[in-house]
């Protein structure tokens, strides 16, 4: 087995292997990240013929850079993406709603 991780850089080249491989299932995990303001990121994940494709999404403001999915606070003013509209965009954007969406964090990752 030789498998490899690809980082994709941009959300359209992303989306365009989701619709040519369509995985049966795509994971996210919200992550922090230092640099960025908020100090929050989001990454997106999916496996399929051996490869592990990853996308990763950091806001400016209050609006993720390349999905513009909204980041919003909780009540004790952290950053944090609502787990409905990630599921929301991709499924819109994919145009199908038979594609599981989970959360890699639930599973020990990220």
């Amino acid at each position: 087995m030789n498998s490899r991780v690809e980082r994709v850089l941009t959300w359209t080249k992303f989306k365009e292997l989701l619709i040519e491989l369509r995985p049966e299932e795509i994971y996210f995990a919200q992550g922090h990240a230092p640099l960025a303001r908020p100090p929050v990121e989001l990454r997106l994940t999916f496996t399929a013929e051996e490869v592990q494709y990853i996308f990763v999404d950091t806001p400016e403001e209050s609006i993720l850079r390349r999905t513009k999915i909204l980041v919003r606070t909780d009540e004790y003013k952290n950053p944090i993406i609502g787990e409905e509209a990630i599921k929301k965009f991709i499924c819109t954007e994919l145009g199908r709603d038979d594609i599981k969406i989970r959360s890699f964090e639930l599973m020990g990752g990220y």
